[in-house]
């Protein structure tokens, strides 16, 4: 959900009406809502534990797959000559959904806490200051995690250390001279 909010937050920042929907569109529909679709059938079908994809084994091929489905959304991107921003943010979830996909081969690394950190860093670089009223997500998603038995408190640290890495990415590359 995070994620869909800040592709479109990236599409309605960077073009107007109604290129900025039909950003907002491909870049979510590729990157979030085609992923969990393809996650939902698997749990539907038995083959995935629940939609977080609890058990850490079961996470490779499905972030494998989201990759797939990201990098034709990418490719869709360009030769709509998407801006720069809606493409920094979608390779941005890339580099992130990669990060967690290397960590989960070993470890449980919490996506959500990742995914929370980045949005605050990308909500800053595209709002200003009003960007820093998302600062209690990545604690609320943190805390969450942990009181659900859904991650440790290391693994929620790790995951807001890849999320910063992957903000900061995303705010450099969107940086103006």
């Amino acid at each position: 959900m995070l994620v869909s909010l800040f592709l479109v937050l990236a599409a309605s920042r960077s073009a107007e009406w109604p290129e900025g929907i039909v950003y907002s569109l491909v870049s979510v529909g590729f990157t979030t809502a085609l992923p969990l679709a393809g996650v939902l059938l698997l749990v539907r079908r038995g083959h995935v534990s629940d939609h977080h994809i609890s058990d850490r084994r079961q996470r490779a091929p499905i972030l494998a797959g989201s990759l797939v489905s990201i990098a034709a959304g990418l490719a869709l991107l360009v030769l709509l000559d998407a801006p720069g921003i809606v493409i920094a943010a979608v390779l941005c979830t890339v580099g992130g959904v990669v990060a967690v996909l290397v960590a989960n081969l070993w470890w449980k690394l919490s996506a959500h806490s990742a995914v929370a950190v980045f949005v605050v860093f990308g909500a800053v670089s595209l709002l200003g200051p009003w960007g820093l009223v998302l600062i209690v997500v990545p604690a609320a998603v943190g805390w969450a995690r942990v009181a659900l038995h859904a991650h440790t408190a290391a693994q929620v640290i790790a995951g807001y250390a890849v999320g910063a890495v992957i903000g900061a990415a995303f705010v450099l590359s969107v940086a103006r001279p």
